[in-house]
């Protein structure tokens, strides 16, 4: 039986230096553009990555481009899927046809959209002096979501700009987008487009070719959960979004 695991990437596998323990070796696993070191993993994240690799296939899935993708230096070898499901890579590297064409699709239906959002957001960063920067993730020339961060630490900068714009924006779009807040990253992404559409697609391909699958789900945010729950185990670190929403409650 094959074992599939998707596998978030950020704050899941590894995470940047400021969120490392203070304590213990790092291993550098993820490059800036300028080749220098970003994000880490700890010992107990190189040991579960080791594991996992020994006996599955290992499927990214993950919000970065595949720019980004590119600077992880781990060896995955199979399928990938970026752009928060945007995106689906076979093993060779190229997109799934059938995929793209469908989220061609989605991409062409939200680009004014967001478009309109990119622009309304540099415009009150910049008119309310806002330490926040702003663009759209796009691949194979297609936009797929927004994303929004903080600079210098002024995370409420972000929050300004969340309260002001962002959530009212998203009232008038009537539950056409969804939010995901995590840490420094507030991303506007299209209902069309999401992690758990791709697992799905995926694992129904890999199945009407008649392989025998056991698939696993692993991921830290609360935007992860819905792919994780298409698969047969769930996994989530401790002390991560998804873990203080789920098991992290106290018991009534």
């Amino acid at each position: 039986m094959r074992k599939l695991v998707f596998l978030d990437l950020d704050d899941t596998l590894f995470q940047s230096h400021r969120k490392c323990p203070p304590d213990g070796a790092l291993h550098p696993v993820a490059r800036l553009r300028d080749g220098s070191a970003h994000s880490f993993m700890t010992g107990k994240q190189r040991a579960f990555w080791d594991w996992l690799a020994a006996d599955a296939t290992l499927v990214p899935t993950t919000a970065r481009d595949l720019d980004a993708l590119r600077r992880v230096d781990l060896p995955f070898q199979s399928w990938s899927i970026l752009v928060y499901g945007g995106v689906l890579l076979d093993p060779s590297g190229s997109p799934d046809p059938e995929w793209l064409e469908r989220m061609r699709g989605v991409s062409n239906d939200a680009r004014r959209d967001l478009l309109d959002l990119l622009e309304q957001a540099q415009a009150s960063i910049q008119a309310n002096d806002l330490a926040a920067r702003v663009r759209l993730v796009s691949e194979f020339e297609l936009p797929f979501y927004f994303v929004a961060k903080y600079r210098d630490g002024r995370d409420e900068d972000l929050a300004q700009l969340d309260a002001e714009l962002i959530q009212p924006w998203l009232a008038a779009q009537g539950g056409a987008y969804r939010v995901h807040r995590n840490d420094n990253n507030l991303a506007v992404i299209p209902r069309g487009i999401g992690k758990e559409h791709a697992v799905r697609h995926l694992i129904d391909c890999l199945s009407h070719d008649g392989e025998a699958l056991l698939t696993i789900g692993v991921g830290d945010s609360l935007i992860d959960g819905a792919f994780i729950a298409a698969c047969d185990y769930c996994i989530t670190p401790r002390d991560t979004q998804l873990f203080a929403a789920t098991f992290g409650r106290p018991l009534l």
